[in-house]
């Protein structure tokens, strides 16, 4: 026999005993349910809402022709079940959270550099505006067209000389430039 079908009046609705053995289930597991969910994590309002949708469940179980054969295991699975989905509803909630404020962040953050860091340009474009002028012709028009992203071999080919040549320039051309944008 099962859960539902125990002293099932021909009315369709609860019966009585079935009323009785659910308060009864419930005053007997409720402080280990409650104390499970606590370990679990959740607040005190979370778990009383979990208790309360697992006897509810319970009740449609049991209208439903559900067996009793193990009524205390199934409440704890439901409240379990309950309890994973709260924490994974919870999880998705700050991810989407993190997002959005990352999000606004990033919108509301100015990528242009701040005072300090303006001045700190400007005088580092001083310094290599200076280091330049200690440059031969050569190579300031390789290491400038390096910068624009040229190859050795198109810079080689532009200025007429060897592409072994280009690297020594380019390499002699770095070198000043640190040795005096260091010095000032």
């Amino acid at each position: 026999m099962t859960f539902a079908d125990r002293g099932r009046p021909a009315s369709g609705g609860e019966p009585p005993q079935d009323r009785k053995r659910i308060v009864e289930l419930y005053s007997e597991i409720r402080p280990a349910l409650s104390g499970y969910l606590y370990s679990r994590g959740l607040s005190q309002d979370h778990t009383e809402d979990i208790i309360q949708e697992t006897f509810l469940r319970l009740v449609r179980h049991g209208a439903n022709s559900g067996a009793d054969d193990n009524l205390r295991a199934w409440v704890f699975r439901v409240a379990h079940n309950l309890s994973m989905d709260l924490h994974r509803a919870e999880r998705r909630w700050f991810r989407n959270r993190e997002n959005d404020s990352q999000s606004i962040f990033q919108e509301r953050i100015d990528p242009a550099p701040n005072p300090e860091e303006m001045i700190l340009l400007a005088e580092r474009l001083m310094r290599f505006q200076a280091a330049l002028v200690h440059l031969t012709p050569k190579q300031r028009e390789c290491l400038l067209l390096r910068a624009k992203g040229m190859r050795y071999r198109e810079i080689a080919v532009a200025l007429g000389v060897s592409v072994q040549r280009v690297g020594e320039l380019v390499q002699r051309a770095i070198s000043l430039v640190e040795i005096n944008s260091q010095e000032k």
